[in-house]
């Protein structure tokens, strides 16, 4: 290859990787849409549940606060909190809400993960089949938990897997007033 047609190759290749960068960087600094933060205040939604009900979060959040767990079949910290998150709620739930919402997965990958897990979820999963509470939420890695307080504001989020003691810290924050 000449000279003249390497330095010409460089130059449209740089060329490229600086036009690419700007783009990039105008699309990320000029989105309007942030990531729920706490202190904001929760996005209502209306899902269905794998029970087939309807689940509206503002129904719920009337007189209890809500645990909002982001969750999908083939995240293993997701089936390793479920158990913990099952055992603290059948402890009792008169105060707050875990619904589990599984990110657009088919109602047969569900209960194939279900049936796996070594006893039954007592808490409600619902179902974000089209990922518009997922997006209205900006949620990233899986597992992400949300806790929302009974004036229905974010009160903590977190996104990674739970601990059991991480499950008590949003139970707390969720039904503080």
């Amino acid at each position: 290859m000449k000279k003249k047609t390497r330095n010409i190759l460089r130059t449209s290749i740089i060329l490229s990787i600086v036009i690419l960068l700007g783009v990039t960087l105008w699309f990320n600094l000029t989105s309007d849409s942030q990531a729920i933060q706490v202190g904001d205040d929760a996005v209502d939604f209306q899902l269905e549940t794998l029970n087939g009900e309807e689940m509206q979060l503002s129904e719920i959040n009337e007189d209890k606060g809500v645990i909002l767990n982001f969750w999908g079949t083939w995240c293993e910290p997701c089936r390793e909190e479920m158990p913990d998150m099952n055992e603290i709620y059948n402890e009792g739930h008169e105060d707050y809400e875990i619904v589990a919402v599984n990110v657009s997965e088919g109602e047969q990958q569900i209960n194939q993960f279900l049936s796996s897990l070594d006893e039954n979820l007592s808490f409600p999963i619902a179902l974000d089949s089209n990922r518009d509470v997922t997006k209205a939420y900006q949620v990233g890695p899986l597992p992400t938990t949300i806790a929302i307080d009974k004036n229905g504001v974010v009160v903590e989020k977190q996104e990674y897997q739970l601990t059991t003691d991480d499950i008590y810290s949003f139970i707390e924050q969720s039904t503080s007033e």
